[in-house]
């Protein structure tokens, strides 16, 4: 690991006000290059993609990652919890104010909802998608006629109690991690593969074993550290599963992804599981992949910083040589 990895200053942040006074912190390389979208998830912010940045701005992208609301160096909004439907609007404001019309996205995990949602609300908005270990477009009776769950929720509900914890006892489980050392040795669990899933069960590996030193989980974690922090970043899981469900708007998931999309799947990761390159596979129409990676879990732009940038360079071979 370099020691550049793990350095918050390695990057300049940039600020933009996007919609109804959101204002969405990120990172922006390679400006006149190709517009790539990198959205992170749970645990995590615009700190996943630190490896990718630079040899991506190289190959000729213009690299854009920011941190959804309330995550990483984003305002808390009190009025504007952190929703999908909400981010998803964000993300596509923040992307016309830097001037483009058209991008290419890169997700997993809740980003990954996050670039579906953008790929059904905004039609002709992504010219590709590259989506590894997150959700999966909303065919119920398709997976279900393959012997599949009716949802990547449904599946991963099998090993993990966390969609309840996260979402419907967001304020108990914060209250319970009352000072900054409790909160970063919970987050920083979900990297060391010490996190136990289900109450009894043990632990299990979210990410390939190894891929992450103690330094790096703290890096990854510490934007969670403080209370406020923590609890707007669960609110991806409340809009799904707690009492945010009931006033937010719905993501728009219905219906297989249209957009060219290449899977990635970190087949360590022992949350999202084998069924999600097999609904991948069902969900999206235009699909190439999935790409199999063997030793490699749910952060696959950190674990596999190589093979993800290669991924895009290759993908988008042909929007890079018109530049």
């Amino acid at each position: 690991m370099s020691h550049t990895d793990c350095d918050p200053q390695r990057f300049p942040v940039h600020r933009t006000t996007v919609r109804d006074n959101v204002e969405i912190a990120y990172v922006r390389e390679g400006i006149g290059g190709v517009p790539l979208l990198l959205l992170h998830g749970w645990p995590g912010s615009k700190r996943l993609f630190w490896r990718n940045i630079a040899p991506l701005a190289a190959m000729g992208f213009e690299v854009i990652v920011p941190d959804q609301r309330g995550i990483g160096d984003s305002p808390i909004v009190a009025d504007g919890p952190l929703t999908i439907a909400e981010s998803a609007q964000d993300m596509h404001a923040l992307m016309q104010a830097l001037g483009h019309e058209t991008c290419v996205g890169a997700a997993g995990d809740f980003g990954s909802v996050v670039m579906l949602d953008i790929g059904k609300r905004f039609p002709g908005f992504l010219q590709r998608q590259v989506l590894y270990n997150g959700g999966t477009p909303d065919v119920a009776d398709a997976y279900l006629a393959a012997g599949l769950s009716a949802s990547i929720l449904d599946d991963v509900t099998l090993r993990s109690d966390h969609f309840t914890l996260h979402g419907a006892q967001a304020d108990e489980l914060v209250a319970r991690l009352a000072s900054d050392a409790d909160r970063l040795a919970y987050v920083e669990s979900f990297f060391l593969g010490t996190h136990e899933w289900r109450e009894g069960d043990g632990p299990v590996d979210l990410a390939g074993p190894g891929n992450f030193t103690p330094e790096a989980a703290r890096f990854q974690a510490e934007t969670m550290r403080s209370a406020d922090r923590l609890r707007a970043s669960l609110d991806f899981y409340a809009c799904l599963f707690g009492e945010l469900s009931k006033t937010a708007a719905p993501p728009m998931l219905a219906g297989p992804a249209t957009i060219e999309t290449m899977v990635l799947w970190g087949m360590a990761d022992g949350i999202v599981a084998s069924a999600y390159p097999a609904m991948m596979a069902i969900g999206c129409t235009d699909l190439v992949g999935p790409l199999v990676l063997p030793g490699v879990g749910h952060f696959v732009p950190w674990e596999a910083a190589t093979i993800f940038n290669n991924v895009l360079r290759v993908f988008c071979r042909d929007l890079l040589g018109a530049r």
